[in-house]
């Protein structure tokens, strides 16, 4: 029997001036006993550590630790192949720049392999080191270190860096135990949640209720597939509003699961209008038409495709302007029917013109066992089980709609020293069941639009499963409960707030003790920066610094300050 892999945390600690780019620490922490198995000062020793074992290591942000030994391996004449023989390394990067594995082939013993594999823990665990050490409830702390201070080649690291770096891998290595202790075993959440709920439900049912569609027919499907729905009501833009509520939907995908009549099996494609059916209820229509919103109704179409509209904008009409004249043109959708009801509801439709479509079957609780499994978890239990729960809750709806189209990033190294990268051409592997996270998606936007919409009045921002009112008393037409599956909870009332477009306002939230919270929140903008954000200053244009973009030179990455924008 093959010896067991040994499964460790590693960090690296790198210098920060573009002129030595180097790692100055660096460290490895068992994940069965989160005692210390390696700690030095450069990433040679770190590499002359593992080279004679069977081994793999987490990172938590593999993308930024991997730049490090990306340049190791090519700098020291590593080959990039899947041969794996000694000497060679293979890469999972995906091309847009997701860092998911790197194996390295050192050498090849009695038919065994001497090798490491990187995973990157973040898509593991989707938290700051500080925060995994609160939400699992540990004892040990994400600490602090001066990072800019001055460390020559061979420094020899203080107690405080030896604790510091040391604490960073203990925190990921005891929750990846408790992860990986419950069979949570995949590389990333949503293929652990996958996985279970294949287990839960068997193989066999898996394949019967999700057959692997044809890759044209998955296209048509994949048409349909939208995200979550962010508006902010065009009232409320720049304006400071001085008292509101928010609510949050308890569990809002896994109780559209839950509830919702969702597809399965084999479609039938249907040529024009769909025509009802009780066997096939579910449907995804291909149409065009010309449309205006209904007065004092919240827009709910936006139009990805394309260069004649602005992808992120919620659209009022399909009128559009180009080349400084009207294009009153019919525009092309694929909808499923829960979207479709939804547009008809909001919208006026003009030229309405039905193509063809495919229709499934329906069923209730198909999701049923599963999330009643983590829902009890979730319910019954704190700290780092009740954190795994609710990854588990949240990631399996996403695996369904994987895009089957794949390309990766190479790495190579250029001839001043610096890792590139060139793309590999693109690959297809076979869908999962596109048309479900179509439909989930589909039932949240819903849920939230038509929350909203009852709530027109008062009615400021949306985001996915939240709401923001203006006036401080609780709707009477919103369904809220604290913590029943699929309610409205209350989440807080704010004194002061300021919305200046989709993800970017603050609100100021009164405590107990009567002191003020402000929450920022501003996509893009790293949590240091969000402390000098002031009311004043909170506008588009503005900018601040203290955001650190990454810049590969010689030896790996530097983290360089430059301004943050509010655009």
């Amino acid at each position: 029997m093959a010896k067991a892999r040994k499964k460790y945390v590693g960090d690296f600690e790198t210098t920060t001036t573009p002129e030595d780019v180097r790692v100055w620490a660096s460290c490895l922490v068992d994940i069965d006993t989160s005692e210390t198995a390696f700690i030095g000062n450069d990433i040679e020793s770190f590499f002359d550590f593992l080279k004679d074992k069977n081994t793999v290591v987490y990172f938590h942000n593999l993308k930024f630790d991997g730049e490090f030994i990306l340049s190791y391996l090519l700098k020291n004449k590593y080959k990039h192949n899947d041969s794996k023989k000694p000497k060679t390394f293979e890469t999972l990067i995906t091309d847009t720049g997701l860092f998911y594995s790197i194996t390295v082939y050192f050498e090849k013993k009695n038919k065994q392999y001497k090798k490491v594999v990187f995973y990157d823990s973040y898509k593991k665990l989707p938290f700051k080191v500080s925060v995994i050490s609160k939400a699992f409830e540990l004892e040990d702390e994400k600490l602090e270190i001066d990072y800019q201070a001055y460390r020559p080649r061979g420094h020899v690291l203080t107690e405080q860096e030896r604790q510091y770096i040391v604490n960073d891998c203990r925190i990921v290595a005891q929750a990846l135990k408790i992860q990986l202790s419950k069979g949570l075993t995949k590389m990333t959440n949503a293929s652990d949640a996958l996985n279970g709920y294949k287990e839960i439900i068997s193989k066999s049912n898996f394949e019967r209720w999700f057959p692997v569609l044809p890759l044209h027919i998955d296209s048509d499907m994949r048409k349909a597939y939208k995200g979550g729905f962010t508006y902010l009501n065009p009232k409320y833009k720049d304006k400071r509003v001085r008292g509101g509520v928010t609510f949050d939907v308890n569990s809002l995908y896994p109780s559209v699961m839950y509830n919702c009549l969702l597809p399965w099996g084999y479609p039938i494609f249907f040529e024009g209008q769909y025509v009802p059916d009780e066997r096939y209820p579910l449907y995804i229509v291909h149409l065009t038409c010309r449309f205006r919103l209904k007065k004092d109704h919240i827009p709910t179409l936006q139009i990805k495709s394309g260069f004649r509209y602005v992808q992120t904008e919620y659209l009022t009409t399909n009128v559009s302007i180009e080349n400084g004249k009207e294009n009153d043109d019919p525009v092309e959708l694929y909808l499923t029917n829960v979207d479709y009801e939804l547009l008809k509801d909001h919208y006026e439709l003009y030229d309405v013109e039905y193509i063809n479509g495919w229709k499934f079957k329906g069923v209730h609780g198909l999701f049923k066992e599963y999330i009643d499994y983590w829902g009890h978890i979730k319910e019954t239990t704190t700290g780092a089980m009740r954190q795994l729960a609710k990854l588990m809750l949240n990631s399996l709806y996403g695996k369904f709609a994987t895009n089957p189209k794949t390309r990766k990033k190479i790495p190579l190294i250029d001839s001043e020293g610096v890792v590139r990268y060139t793309l590999d051409k693109e690959e297809y592997k076979d869908p999962v069941y596109t048309v479900m996270g179509c439909f989930i998606t589909a039932y949240a936007r819903d849920k939230t639009i038509r929350s909203a919409q009852s709530v027109y009045d008062r009615f400021i921002y949306a985001d996915t499963d939240s709401l923001h009112l203006e006036g401080t008393e609780i709707p009477d037409i919103l369904d809220i409960h604290p913590t029943r599956l699929g309610a409205w909870k209350h989440e807080g009332t704010f004194c002061d707030s300021l919305f200046i477009r989709a993800k970017t306002y603050m609100e100021s939230y009164q405590k107990e003790d009567g002191s003020i919270n402000t929450v920022v929140t501003c996509a893009g903008m790293p949590d240091n920066v969000k402390e000098s954000v002031t009311y004043e200053n909170f506008h588009s244009g503005s900018s601040f610094s203290g955001k650190l973009l990454p810049k590969r030179y010689e030896g790996g990455i530097v983290l360089t300050d430059t301004l943050f924008t509010i655009k």
